[in-house]
């Protein structure tokens, strides 16, 4: 299927959109759309884990041969990326720490090429409305560290969302996030889940003393006005 995918975009000059249900269909999108120079590293990993020699067998040698040039002409693959990371905006950007302290987040970068990334605030709001902080930074090439104030207030659970031009070819989304209350106990506004199930059996209680002096008052006969 994917050997044939690439026979036929190589044949036509023409790019194909890749599949969802079939990540091999891409591998012709990619040597069709993508010069090799600019390939990331992701793509030529992409490519090279799928020209085995049995795949290449089901292509012409005209074909073959446009397969070996992109990957002779990619550059080289460097694993040079962090050992360690907390979440990837994209596959040559990664957080490899953060913490909230102070109102702000404090977000440590690490990016294989520079690049620039857009950040923005989302928190527990509640209804009505207000401001979120949104932000761009440029970052070099290595270790960077990001500084983000934020609007929440002390109570609200807050959220960092970023985006990169490669994130969003790569339709991806990441976010870090304090956490919320609200994902703990949606009844927060009632007192908290104790408090409102406390109020239940309150209200329940009085509902059935309420019935049983009713019915005594009628066994008993006993009105008063």
């Amino acid at each position: 299927m994917a050997a044939l995918a690439i026979a036929i975009a190589m044949g036509m000059g023409v790019g194909t959109i890749a599949a969802e249900d079939d990540p091999d269909d891409e591998l012709h999108s990619i040597i069709d759309r993508t010069d090799p120079e600019n390939a990331s590293s992701v793509q030529v990993e992409t490519v090279q884990e799928w020209a085995t020699d049995e795949q290449l067998e089901q292509l012409n040698e005209s074909q073959r041969d446009r397969v070996g040039e992109w990957l002779e002409d990619t550059p080289e693959i460097e694993d040079d990326g962090p050992a360690n990371y907390t979440v990837a905006i994209d596959s040559e950007t990664y957080i490899t720490d953060w913490e909230f302290r102070d109102g702000q987040f404090v977000v440590d970068i690490y990016a294989e090429n520079p690049t620039t990334v857009t950040m923005a605030e989302s928190a527990d709001w509640e209804e009505g409305e207000g401001e979120y902080r949104t932000m761009r930074e440029d970052l070099d090439e290595g270790e960077n560290v990001v500084y983000v104030p934020t609007f929440a207030g002390e109570d609200d659970g807050v959220a960092l969302s970023f985006a990169t031009e490669l994130s969003m070819q790569e339709e991806r989304g990441p976010y870090i996030s304090t956490g919320t209350e609200a994902a703990e106990d949606p009844f927060r506004h009632f007192g908290g889940t104790s408090g409102l199930f406390s109020g239940v059996a309150m209200t329940t209680l009085l509902a059935a003393v309420g019935g049983w002096y009713v019915v005594r008052t009628e066994e008993t006969g006993v009105n008063k006005a």
